[in-house]
């Protein structure tokens, strides 16, 4: 593990820039290796549906006159459904090749409400304190390699929420054994993409090898409670404890 996450970071962004252009749409949506674009945007409108709508219904929480950030927005696969529903979408990412096309994208569109910034992989510096209404995160945090950078980007969040306002991210909640050199075991549950005809939806997971940019390290539950409490975040929910979707959901006391 990297003691300057100025390291890490960096290398993130390499990674990211060149993934971006090697195949964007899969490496954002990595359960097709080859995406149309409509239905690439039209996952990320499903995504949104599924994952955000019935939290923000049940918090009775109304986005039409709200600000709210995505933490890795990449190309915008869930930004322009988002803007269908928020009346601001700050969307941040640490490539800047993604952020360079979901510009592209979004001038195509005609989507003025959404607005891309590249970060810089580990801190939200470029938002002020308390000035959103709701951040959100999904498979982003879970390829993110060092631990220390995950729960700042908690920390963060905690920061640039307003009071009362609501939080949902997903993370990779494998246990793992760290190991010397950047070596990582990692064993839980893993979601099936194609059940087949026993409709099995998990299978079990052991992963054995060096933390990178993709494979990213498990953060366990403890440290998501204690970083929380520590940042003012107050968790509702954590769902999927030992697996490789952990959702952790609450609000900013």
């Amino acid at each position: 593990m990297d003691s300057d996450p100025a390291l890490p970071a960096t290398r993130m962004q390499q990674d990211w820039d060149h993934r971006s252009l090697k195949n964007a749409y899969h490496y954002i949506a990595s359960w097709r290796d080859e995406w149309p674009e409509d239905e690439f945007f039209l996952s990320g409108e499903r995504d949104v549906r599924d994952l955000i709508d019935p939290y923000l219904s049940n918090a009775q929480f109304v986005p039409r006159d709200k600000r709210m950030l995505e933490i890795g927005c990449g190309v915008g696969r869930m930004s322009f459904a988002l803007a269908k529903r928020f009346a601001t979408v700050d969307a941040i990412d640490i490539s800047g090749e993604m952020i360079k096309r979901a510009k592209e994208l979004q001038a195509r569109l005609g989507i003025e409400n959404v607005h891309f910034q590249v970060g810089n992989g580990k801190d939200l510096s470029p938002y002020p304190d308390e000035s959103m209404d709701f951040a959100f995160s999904f498979i982003v945090f879970q390829h993110i390699p060092e631990i220390s950078i995950i729960l700042n980007y908690v920390r963060e969040i905690g920061r640039v929420l307003k009071r009362g306002g609501l939080f949902r991210f997903q993370l990779n909640g494998y246990r793992r054994l760290m190991g010397p050199f950047g070596y990582c075991l990692m064993w839980g549950t893993s979601p099936v993409h194609r059940p087949g005809k026993w409709k099995i939806l998990t299978r079990p997971h052991l992963k054995f090898g060096k933390l990178n940019s993709w494979r990213g390290v498990p953060i366990r539950a403890s440290e998501i409670r204690e970083t929380c409490a520590t940042a003012g975040l107050s968790i509702s929910q954590v769902i999927g404890i030992d697996s490789k979707s952990m959702w952790v959901n609450g609000r900013k006391a």
